[in-house]
């Protein structure tokens, strides 16, 4: 998640795979005048909202026919719904324009997730949705449940999503130190511009830094291709400072401070499947288990490295390794039979 900052660069024209077009397109607007979109994969049963992570947009949960997780759930009867939060995605413009900035993580817990919810209600009269989210879509889940309350979400299932800054690892200080740069003296932060590039060198990047992002062993050559040039979207100046401000005061935290996430957990009462890795080099597996043990509800924690998988998960591959069909999908699939 937050190396993004630095190697998380996408051309927006793809290469090689291509990505799952099968889903229709509604874009909302939020009650505070942001837009959003939500892509639908229709299926007769419960629904279902998946919220992609940090400079990154739906096609992480959609990127081709053998790594879609949204078709794959909808082929079992849960009728899917992919958010893409203002400034990502087919969210990128709004009425006025590029949707540049402005905006923090309690916007999109909000108001994004907030509006799509209930868009949903209204178009299949379910009472609750279940809610999947990868890295900052999971933190954003909590955002929404916290300020909304639980009672529109159903079962819930976090992909390598933080609830805890306090822990030291190697790679803490680079992400502080470019969350701090990145919300301080930037506007704007064009990832798509740079990752590109990634694509292109291949192996070239320099001290393979993409690698961080991913376990090599779990992809194709192709898949890595089609990965970094079209799931990332930029980043927002205010978005980064938000970031930045919860790694300083080591808090899951809203902008103000007045409200600590983690802490207010304990009062939302859903079950929750969070999975990690300890191969995940940018939320280490101790973090994503603080998200679990905050929550009131059943709770479950799944390694998805030391043998418990084919090969250990880097923080994309949960929805993106090639063995997550088969490793990781029916576990999401069975837990949102829980609510």
């Amino acid at each position: 998640m937050l190396l993004l900052l630095l190697v998380a660069c996408w051309d927006p024209l793809p290469s090689g795979s291509e990505p799952n077009y099968t889903a229709t397109t509604t874009r909302l607007h939020t009650a505070d005048g942001a837009t959003i979109a939500l892509h639908h994969h229709p299926a007769a049963g419960p629904p279902v909202l998946l919220v992609h992570g940090i400079s990154s947009n739906h096609h992480y949960f959609d990127l081709d026919s053998s790594h879609d997780l949204a078709d794959w759930l909808a082929a079992r009867g849960h009728d899917v719904w992919m958010l893409d939060l203002r400034g990502h995605g087919d969210a990128l413009y709004g009425d006025r324009g590029r949707q540049f900035t402005g905006w923090t993580l309690d916007d999109y817990g909000e108001y994004d997730v907030d509006t799509a919810v209930r868009y949903i209600q209204t178009m299949t009269g379910a009472a609750r949705v279940d809610y999947i989210g990868h890295s900052m879509g999971g933190m954003v889940g909590a955002i929404y449940a916290v300020r909304h309350g639980e009672g529109s979400l159903g079962a819930m299932v976090v992909l390598g999503s933080p609830a805890s800054f306090s822990l030291k690892d190697p790679l803490f200080g680079l992400a502080q130190l470019g969350m701090a740069a990145g919300g301080s003296s930037l506007l704007w932060v064009e990832t798509p511009a740079f990752a590109g590039v990634a694509a292109d060198l291949k192996g070239a990047v320099p001290l393979h830094l993409q690698e961080k992002l991913y376990n090599p062993a779990n992809y194709s050559p192709a898949t890595v291709d089609a990965m970094l040039r079209q799931i990332a979207s930029p980043l927002a100046r205010t978005e980064m400072a938000h970031f930045g401000r919860m790694i300083r005061d080591e808090r899951f935290e809203s902008w103000d401070r007045s409200i600590d996430y983690r802490a207010e957990l304990s009062r939302v009462d859903l079950p929750l499947l969070a999975i990690g890795s300890n191969h995940d080099e940018i939320v280490p597996a101790a973090r994503v288990q603080a998200y679990a043990d905050a929550m009131a509800g059943e709770r479950r924690f799944f390694l998805a490295s030391d043998g418990n998988v084919s090969n250990p998960y880097g923080h994309l591959d949960y929805a993106l390794a090639d063995a997550a069909p088969t490793e990781i999908f029916p576990m999401i699939e069975a837990w949102l039979g829980k609510r």
